[in-house]
């Protein structure tokens, strides 16, 4: 899955609707990023991806791409 289509999957799985959602979007701007929100994150992305990924790791990111470059960091 390329970098773009997975960001079309995390802006779906968040529900969120930000015309600029991108690689530099902070996720504290997020209103659905919280626990519920890292939570349904963690399942799109065991899902679509197969990698496991705990709620407390997605805590600390603070931008889209701190989670793409979890993801990658797991892929590799």
């Amino acid at each position: 899955m390329h970098v773009k289509e997975f960001m079309v999957k995390l802006q779906e799985a968040l529900m969120d609707d930000h015309k600029n959602f991108n690689l530099e979007t902070k996720l504290d701007e997020v209103d659905s990023w919280d626990s519920v929100g890292r939570l349904i994150v963690a399942v799109m992305i065991e899902t679509e991806l197969g990698i496991e990924l705990t709620a407390d790791k997605l805590r600390n990111c603070t931008t889209v791409a701190d989670i793409v470059d979890l993801v990658k960091e797991k892929l590799e």
